[in-house]
């Protein structure tokens, strides 16, 4: 406290000693020095926000953009059904079929939808993949406890029985294109920022 009082001191001492060298002109200047010592009072404790809250924030205030009603145009009507290990999360994946139009839910030999208890292995190609589609929809498998949209990863994987990748970087819900993007960014599951392929 002493050695900032006589710093503080100090600074004042040489600000005037420059100020009587300079002129009365100078004296309308403001020093540059002053600006550290402002910088070194406590200002008390900050009030901060973590991700989880910011998110929240957002979702409140913003409008969720979502597929149009009966969802988007496809080239040809598809169908799947869910395996047994999916039967948990079927709400969040009927959300996601429900962006494509001409794609249902059926009990005949169609799509079948698996869901994994970890990230995905067995699709080629390494890192943490939470989705897969192997034949533009001879089969898929979900990784819903590796995303907190698991209704997006749905209609992505669902996507894939038309479409490719698209150019966006991460996926979201404004248009088909968006929904294709290679990757889920955001959030993840635990609140932590998180980014994972989607293939």
């Amino acid at each position: 406290m002493r050695r900032s009082l006589l710093l503080r001191s100090l600074l004042v001492a040489v600000v005037a000693a420059a100020i009587g060298l300079l002129g009365p002109g100078a004296q309308a200047a403001t020093s540059p020095q002053s600006q550290p010592v402002a910088a070194t009072e406590d200002l008390g404790e900050g009030e901060g926000i973590t991700a989880e809250q910011l998110e929240a924030a957002l979702s409140k205030s913003a409008k969720p953009m979502e597929p149009p009603p009966g969802g988007w145009d496809v080239p040809t009507n598809r169908s799947y059904h869910l395996l047994a290990s999916c039967r948990p999360h079927a709400a969040a994946i009927s959300q996601g079929a429900a962006a494509w139009a001409g794609l249902d839910e059926t009990a005949n030999n169609d799509t079948p939808v698996e869901c994994r208890n970890s990230y995905i292995t067995d699709c080629g190609g390494g890192g943490r993949i939470v989705g897969c589609n192997w034949g533009r929809g001879q089969r898929i498998a979900l990784y819903m406890g590796g995303v907190r949209d698991q209704a997006l990863l749905a209609a992505h994987e669902f996507g894939h029985d038309w479409y490719g990748h698209s150019s966006y970087r991460c996926a979201g819900w404004s248009n088909p294109q968006h929904v294709m993007a290679p990757s889920l960014c955001g959030f993840g599951p635990s609140g932590a920022k998180e980014t994972v392929r989607i293939d």
